[in-house]
């Protein structure tokens, strides 16, 4: 009789216990069968009764009533109660899972401590880079519809981004069709700003000059008042102001009424139009205060001539134009401009248009980038670390899970229990790792120094926390997930026998031996990008910058309009109170320092050419800058005294080595006259070439002009003294003050701090990248020590036989280190190529060395190998003091 006979020959009760018994039904089957069951038992009675079979059915549905109605009733009551019991069952093994993980933790503190401490490395790491990175480069500008607003140059053969003159301006803005407003706006880091007198201390305030439409086209209207509109760009009626929120704050105590107050800025009354919300920075987080262009007729500033290029653009692009189609535009504004103003617009016939998030974060991008990469293999490489740590600490376990296995427990419970392990020790690494994400986050802004852009931004909220959470829990399946797989399914027989745990591993032992691999690999990677970031550094800091900063202290401040009618003469008395004070040796002053590119466009003709209009580097200096810096004179002299406006008929000007060179000045280029802004210079000195722009741009043509005959209102006094040389500084800077009291100072600090910031962010590569890779060896050193250790302590007894048998303890000491070493080189290889792909992306901030550079290469491997020698000599080094007797006795 089939199988499915006999249960139908069976009586109904009977076939229903031995149905729940073989699966339990689902709610409906069950219900149905129950109502069934009932049913029938109501029809046997009725039958009893003297009914017929029919009469009795219909009778017994008759008194159910509603059968549809009770059936759908008893369905839904038994889905609930069956989901109620699997909550529950689940709950209860989840809950028994924890604790049973949380005590076998406790109760290896060792294993469980390196485990966390190794995570909470690779997570807080992870977590600060990402916090970085998102508050940089992923987080949305502060301004509405932000995807639209972009970064506006004028592009000339020569110089790719460009500024413009307000003529030029006007005429992209009101030309274009592509943009929906524009604003133009000047800016220079540590250079533009006014003096705040009145009520307190004066104080030097950084300020952003800009155009009508610059706020409209951001789209930040002022928390109070209103932005600046067309009225207030008319020269002469420029007195108003837009103070930041921060300014309002520290300097107002954030009084509501005080739009319509006046403020006195350079020795003038200003009315406070507005104040922006906080968090508006733009262009740069200094920013205090922002003033109309306008406001620069009043320090002389040619603003309204075509030639005088100096202003940057935003602008803001109309709904579905995109940044190719408004360059080709503007090209054409740009073309037809050359052919109305060919006298000043020759060469400017391009536009460049950038998003303004890439115009604002494009510098830093690949560095972020590459240290996001570096974060997440070390990451990579704890996770290979943890995994082998478990596949040991599995096989050492497999006894007692073969004993669960035989009890019943299924794989998928095993593994069950196993990653709860596993997502335990993720979840507290990640608890920890928080702690280093918040240390880590603010130590990267204070090293970037200034130097990294939208840093106010950086905070580690909602979406950093949940980023932590999604990594700790990837990680802990990530780790766990290997060991777990191995150790679920234990071979019984020869466990339960008593066989050892290690004995027949020779998977788990492969298995190892490919987690160190991908460990040693990926540690490569590291240490391959920290070596081009570390050259790449050496390289920007022995680089010659043709003068010496050591032993130089600076003190920067702009003159204020108190002194316009005699901006010379107060710059002659500086300079000699300067240099009346004791252990002075010299005393130099410039508009910029070296490290600040100071280019204009300005009209130039040299012997022998016709007259063009060029980009110069232009240096407004004093006597003896030279002799302070120790920038030789090659020929001719530098300037004097008698170098000044009203004594003497002509203009003069010294010029370096690379500006003969450049224009072709032949013979003795002293004495020569040159055409600058169609005025005549004479040449009286050729000096040496500096790298004005920084250690990482070449030298370019420079050419200096006397303070005495053409000064500025920005200086940076630059003293040469004996002693220390920020205690020299404080002297200049008491002496500055001994001229005019109310003489705000900017900036008091050394030519060789200056010098520091301008490799602030290749430091910062270099440094992390560093930091990294030692943590990424050291990972790799462990599991090469680890992977050894274990297989020495799984070998004794074949150790003994071999040592019993004749073999030397320097041919144990060879198995031992050739099987590490392998494992060496062929991480090496595999990493090798790793490398030469990061070594690309880095290409682009690398200075001085190539992104294949052999020596970086052979030095990583090198090092490598000899960690790798180290790591292996150790359990090695036990290996051969494995004593024979004692383990064929234990055996």
């Amino acid at each position: 009789m089939a199988e499915g006979d006999s249960r139908r020959a069976l009586p109904w009760p009977f076939r229903r216990l031995l149905r729940l018994a073989v699966r339990p039904p689902a709610p409906e089957q069950d219900v149905d069968e129950e109502m069934r069951f009932h049913l029938e038992l109501s029809v046997e009675r009725l039958v009893k009764s003297g009914m017929t079979p029919e009469a009795a059915r219909q009778e017994a549905l008759r008194r159910f009533g509603d059968v549809a109605n009770y059936r759908d009733t008893c369905v839904e009551l038994s889905r609930r109660r069956e989901q109620e019991v699997g909550r529950a069952r689940r709950w209860g093994a989840l809950v028994q899972d924890v604790r049973y993980g949380v005590r076998g933790l406790l109760r290896t503190p060792g294993f469980t401590l390196v485990a966390v401490l190794t995570l909470a490395l690779g997570i807080g790491a992870n977590t600060a880079i990402f916090g970085v990175v998102r508050g940089v480069l992923l987080r949305e500008l502060p301004y509405p519809a932000p995807e639209r607003l972009v970064q506006l140059w004028q592009r000339a053969p020569e110089t790719p981004r460009g500024v413009f003159s307000f003529p030029d301006f006007e005429d992209w803005r009101t030309q274009s069709k592509s943009l929906e407003s524009a604003g133009a706006y000047f800016y220079a880091e540590g250079r533009t700003g006014v003096d705040l007198l009145g009520d307190g201390e004066p104080q030097r305030l950084s300020a952003a000059y800009v155009s009508d439409g610059f706020f409209q086209t951001l789209g930040s209207a002022p928390l109070l008042g209103r932005p600046f509109q067309a009225q207030d760009h008319v020269p002469g009626q420029a007195d108003v102001v837009v103070l930041s929120h921060g300014l309002w704050q520290r300097r107002f105590g954030g009084a509501q009424d005080v739009v319509g107050r006046s403020v006195t800025l350079e020795g003038k009354p200003h009315t406070v139009l507005g104040v922006m919300p906080r968090g508006f920075d733009f262009p740069s987080p200094a920013t205090e205060v922002w003033l109309p262009v306008a406001w620069l007729t009043q320090d002389s500033v040619p603003w309204q001539q075509r030639g005088s290029r100096w202003l940057m653009g935003v602008g803001r692009l109309k709904p579905g134009v995109t940044v190719d189609s408004a360059r080709a535009e503007l090209e054409g504004v740009s073309r037809a401009l050359e052919a109305e103003h060919p006298a000043s617009n020759a060469r400017f016939v391009g536009a460049t248009v950038v998003p303004l998030h890439e115009a604002m974060v494009g510098e830093v991008k690949t560095s972020l980038l590459v240290l996001l990469g570096a974060v997440a293999f070390i990451l990579l490489i704890a996770c290979a670390n943890l995994a082998n740590l478990l596949l040991a600490r599995g096989t050492v376990r497999a006894q007692e899970l073969a004993v669960r296995t035989a009890l019943g427990a299924s794989p998928g419970r095993l593994m069950r229990q196993l990653l709860t392990e596993s997502l335990l020790l993720a979840v507290a690494g990640g608890l920890l790792g928080l702690v280093v994400a918040v240390l880590g986050a603010e130590g990267l802004v204070q090293l970037a120094a200034g130097r990294l852009p939208r840093a106010s931004e950086v905070r580690l909220d909602g979406a950093v926390l949940a980023f932590t959470l999604g990594l700790s829990a990837a990680t802990g399946v990530l780790f766990g997930l290997l060991p777990a797989l191995r150790a679920s399914s234990p071979s019984l027989q020869p466990l339960l026998k008593g066989a050892s745990p290690g004995q027949g591993a020779g998977g788990g032992r492969r298995l190892r031996g490919g987690l160190v691999v991908v460990e040693v690999a990926l540690a490569v990677v590291l240490a391959s990008g920290a070596g081009l970031a570390a050259r790449s550094l050496s390289h920007l800091l022995s680089t010659d910058m043709g003068f010496d900063p050591q032993g130089v202290s600076v003190v920067h401040f702009s003159i204020g309009s108190a002194h316009d009618n005699e901006r010379t003469a107060y710059y002659q008395r500086v300079l000699e109170a300067v240099r009346a004070l004791p252990g002075v040796e010299s005393v130099g002053a410039a508009k910029t320092l070296p490290g600040q590119s100071d280019v204009e466009m300005i009209r130039l003709a040299v012997p022998g050419k016709p007259d063009e209009l060029m980009r110069v580097n232009i240096q407004h200096i004093s006597r003896d800058y030279f002799r302070t810096l120790h920038i030789p004179v090659k020929a001719g002299r530098d300037f004097t005294d008698d170098d000044r406006e009203g004594k003497q008929s002509r203009f003069v000007v010294v010029v370096n080595e690379a500006f003969v060179r450049r224009y072709g000045l032949e013979g003795d280029p002293v004495e020569q006259t040159l055409t600058l802004g169609g005025d005549p210079v004479t040449i009286v000195g050729v000096v040496g070439d500096t790298r004005q722009a920084g250690p990482s741009e070449p030298v370019e043509p420079m050419l200096y002009v006397h303070v005495l005959q053409n000064s500025r209102s920005s200086v940076n006094l630059m003293v040469r003294g004996r002693g220390d040389p920020m205690r020299v500084a404080a002297d200049v800077q008491k002496a500055v003050w001994s001229v005019d009291p109310n003489q705000t100072i900017n900036r008091v600090t050394t030519l060789e701090q200056v010098m520091r910031e301008g490799v602030a962010r290749p430091r910062l590569l270099a440094v992390l990248m560093g930091l990294f890779a030692a943590l990424g060896l050291l990972l790799g050193a462990v599991g090469i020590y680890g992977v050894l250790a274990y297989t020495v302590s799984q070998r004794r007894r074949e150790i003994g036989v071999r040592l019993a048998l004749g073999a030397t303890p320097g041919d144990v000491l060879r198995m031992v280190m050739g099987g590490g070493l392998r494992l060496v080189g062929a991480g090496v290889a595999l990493g090798l190529a790793g490398a030469l792909a990061l070594a690309r992306l880095m290409e682009s901030v690398l200075y001085g060395v190539r992104a294949h550079d052999p020596l970086t290469f052979a030095c990583v491997v090198a090092g490598l190998l000899a960690v790798a020698v180290l790591a292996s000599w150790l359990p090695a080094r036990r290996a051969t003091r494995v004593p024979p007797a004692v383990t064929l006795r234990a055996e």
